[in-house]
């Protein structure tokens, strides 16, 4: 079945590169979508400690750099192989509920999405869908692995792979609930087996970073 995906283009939009709208668009949200986590992870409502939040903002900038900006990336990419117009757009609404959210120690993590126009079928829309969360795990994963290695060998740098790993599964995790615009309802409507073993990946490999170590500060 085809399904038709538009878009009103602005000027100075690019069909392969990146263009100055998109451009803008990533880092305003990049840089809110980070404030929130260093605000989430810095007290929220208790009160943010300035030494603190210095210090969990460049990690946090970091962590959402891989999570973000590789989830949203590989949407694009994705989508531009079936041959899409594909640019991403901040989602105003979203990010203040980021930034509210976060003062109450939780970050909502729907800052934007990836806008797509041209003739699709309903399984090569999954594949679109389906290609933030598993770039989310994968990375998520790697970090994993690095961070268990440090930790073992008693190596403090344990921890920012810790977090970075925990940041991408959370976005990752989040985007798959499957209701209104997130990834999640998206992939559920496409294939509910492939659904499944996504979230069981993410699931699985937080339930295994908590049994391991690295990520029983988080979680």
């Amino acid at each position: 079945m085809k399904q038709q995906y538009t878009y009103s283009i602005d000027s100075g939009v690019s069909k392969n590169g990146i263009s100055k709208t998109e451009k803008i668009h990533l880092t305003i949200a990049l840089l809110v979508l980070t404030l929130a986590f260093t605000i989430s992870f810095s007290g929220g409502l208790t009160g943010v400690e300035l030494e603190n939040f210095l210090r969990t903002f460049s990690l946090s900038f970091v962590a959402v750099g891989t999570a973000f900006l590789f989830h949203e990336l590989a949407h694009r990419m994705v989508a531009r192989k079936y041959g899409c117009w594909a640019e991403f757009r901040m989602w105003p609404m979203g990010l203040m509920m980021a930034l509210f959210f976060s003062f109450m120690g939780f970050v909502f993590a729907a800052p934007g999405a990836v806008m797509i126009s041209g003739q699709i079928t309903e399984e090569q829309n999954g594949y679109i869908s389906a290609s933030g969360p598993a770039t989310n795990w994968l990375v998520g994963t790697l970090f994993l692995a690095g961070s268990y290695v440090l930790l073992i060998n008693g190596h403090y740098l344990w921890v920012p792979l810790a977090f970075v790993c925990f940041i991408n599964l959370f976005i990752g995790g989040f985007n798959l609930l499957p209701f209104g615009p997130l990834d999640g309802a998206k992939i559920f409507r496409w294939s509910v087996p492939n659904y499944i073993l996504l979230v069981t990946a993410i699931v699985g490999t937080l339930i295994v970073g908590r049994f391991l170590g690295p990520l029983s500060i988080f979680i």
